[in-house]
């Protein structure tokens, strides 16, 4: 399987995220905020009728599911959509640092240190 994000089973966001990652100071916990701008999931007439509950990042066999999700809208419609990933220990980060990598070699996103 490709890495890929799915908002609702089965249908891939090709949208590309904006991706900002915080890490504790002992290296064991962190964060990860992706921003969506006009995610391709907004556009979809077929799917207007299902709920967005969760972010699921897939790859391999793996899956991480986020469920804090935020839509924000511009003249009443939505424009951005942010989810955030809390990563309670180092497998956790480890396992979404995968994810980037595999990601990002499926679409070109690359990192760039503040």
């Amino acid at each position: 399987m490709v890495a890929q994000i799915q908002f609702i089973k089965g249908v891939i966001e090709n949208t590309l995220p904006i991706v900002k990652l915080t890490r504790s100071k002992n290296r064991q916990t962190g964060t990860a905020t992706f921003v969506f701008i006009k995610p391709e999931i907004f556009f979809l007439e077929e799917l207007n009728a299902e709920p967005i509950t969760g972010m699921h990042l897939l790859w391999d066999t793996k899956e991480i599911i986020s469920q804090d999700i935020q839509i924000i809208f511009k003249n009443g419609q939505p424009f951005l959509l942010k989810i955030i990933c809390v990563f309670k220990n180092s497998t956790e980060w480890f396992n979404f640092l995968n994810f980037m990598n595999s990601y990002s070699k499926e679409t070109g996103l690359f990192f760039s240190e503040s």
